[in-house]
């Protein structure tokens, strides 16, 4: 038996390169526009790119979200684990703070702090992210625990009183407070 390899996704390949496009262009219209001004007409146009290819991705604004946000988070919100909790916790502090003053930073905020309304899935979609990267916190700041770095710790606690000052500073000022 022969196997078909035509039909075999390359996701290093073409589909990854226009995937970015799409990515990219979402957090810009999101930072432009605000939430309910992303439109998949729009979206195409700005990534260059068919309305086809958009919905084949992403069914619905909910499953672009996700994949959005979790793509955001995962490529520049960094949780590393050097064996030192303390510059672990550093860089995870900066990155999200470098992160966050960028527009596709404010626009992924916009993303995170939506209200419930019940009028849409994007408040679950960022939970759940935040669900997700909380997981990967708690993973780290336990192992930081067992090696005697840290008494026990909650990740959302920790999270929140590393986090939320940030956020407001980045919501409430026009200026940048990092440099690089």
């Amino acid at each position: 038996m022969t196997v078909d390899n035509s039909r075999v996704r390359r996701p290093g390949g073409r589909t990854r390169l226009v995937t970015e496009r799409l990515r990219a262009a979402a957090l810009e219209i999101v930072a432009e526009n605000g939430i309910d001004g992303l439109q998949y007409e729009a979206l195409a146009s700005r990534a260059q790119v068919g309305r086809a290819t958009v919905y084949r991705r992403w069914p619905n604004r909910d499953d672009l979200f996700r994949d959005v946000l979790a793509h955001f988070a995962e490529t520049s919100v960094q949780i590393d684990d050097t064996g030192d909790i303390v510059r672990d916790l550093t860089a995870f502090l900066h990155s999200f703070a470098v992160a966050a003053v960028t527009p596709a930073g404010r626009a992924v905020l916009q993303i995170l702090l939506r209200r419930d309304d019940g009028s849409d899935g994007l408040h679950r979609v960022g939970v759940e992210l935040l669900d997700r990267r909380t997981g990967e916190l708690q993973r780290r700041l336990d192992r930081a625990t067992e090696a005697g770095q840290l008494p026990l710790a909650e990740a959302a606690f920790v999270n929140m009183m590393l986090i939320g000052p940030v956020q407001w500073f980045v919501l409430r000022r026009e200026r940048t407070f990092l440099q690089d």
